[in-house]
């Protein structure tokens, strides 16, 4: 019996040493990396960010020529984000609408409330807006007229979108505004014409700098992802055909809509989602962006 006895008072005071030493070891020892990363994990999720992007503008914003049919450019850079560490969620909507000039954008603006409704609450907003405008100048002029034909539309673009950015900040203050520039379409095709990227050239230039001038406003520029350095400069159409589009069906510029050689195609859109997801994932990198964003 005194064996057992003893048995017993040793086993217990193995227990009690083997807890004292856990407490010890507990008390003085760091946390195991493992806990450590657990934390910095639970830390990362909360600081994720819910994004809403509301999307206005012409064709490419409502997506012409996307043959799923789904919204051009504006699923696609949802997707691309939604893999972003720094985000939790991506909503979005669309109010892009075909034909729209830049006072026709306005005008909905001023009048469409459920868009109103929806920008209050975004925190991105994007735009696709001047390729109407241009457009109607060209068919007046000419693919081969001269930049000082386009200076009245160009004016008059200017003084709408410095307009269409007034009302935004009206509605929404706090939301960071991404603007596309123009891509040149008949480049691919017409690059005799310099006249021609001359006046998309200068259409991006005055959009950049009122882009620079206002807050919260970035320029998201495409024409040279449409129209990349190794592009063909030469075309098989002869110059006199440069007010028609049939005699080239067979040479499709490898972004553009085959059925209209003005559009984006699949392709196209995501040329767009890729330049809006590099931009705004360098506005999520800014930490002070991300608690903007976050509010």
């Amino acid at each position: 019996m005194r064996s057992l006895k003893k048995v017993g008072i040793s086993l217990i005071s193995i227990v009690l040493f083997a807890l004292l030493s856990y407490v010890i070891l507990d008390f003085f020892v760091p946390k195991s990396n493992s806990s450590n990363s657990e934390n910095e994990e639970i830390a990362q999720q909360q600081s994720r960010i819910s994004l809403d992007l509301v999307a206005v503008g012409d064709s490419l914003t409502e997506g012409v020529g996307d043959s799923t049919q789904r919204g051009g450019y504006v699923p696609l850079v949802a997707d691309m984000l939604r893999t972003n560490p720094n985000v939790k969620n991506v909503q979005t909507a669309n109010y892009g609408h075909a034909g729209d000039t830049s006072s026709q954008l306005m005008t909905l603006l001023e009048e469409n409330e459920e868009a109103q409704a929806d920008l209050k609450e975004a925190n991105i907003i994007t735009i696709t807006v001047g390729g109407n405008d241009l457009i109607r100048n060209f068919r007046q002029v000419g693919l081969n007229g001269s930049v000082d034909d386009f200076e009245t539309t160009i004016q008059e673009y200017e003084a709408n979108l410095n307009s269409i950015f007034s009302l935004l900040k009206q509605y929404n203050s706090e939301a960071s505004i991404y603007i596309y520039g123009l891509y040149n379409p008949y480049h691919y095709y017409f690059a005799e014409f310099e006249g021609l990227q001359a006046v998309f050239d200068l259409w991006n230039e005055r959009t950049v700098e009122i882009a620079e001038n206002t807050d919260n406003v970035t320029f998201v520029e495409i024409d040279s992802l449409f129209n990349p350095s190794d592009a063909p400069t030469e075309t098989e159409v002869e110059a006199n055909s440069g007010d028609s589009l049939e005699d080239i069906q067979d040479t499709n510029h490898p972004y553009l809509f085959e059925d209209d050689l003005f559009h984006p195609n699949d392709s196209g859109y995501k040329v767009m989602a890729s330049a809006l997801r590099e931009a705004i994932e360098k506005e999520l990198e800014d930490t002070d962006s991300l608690l903007s964003m976050n509010r």
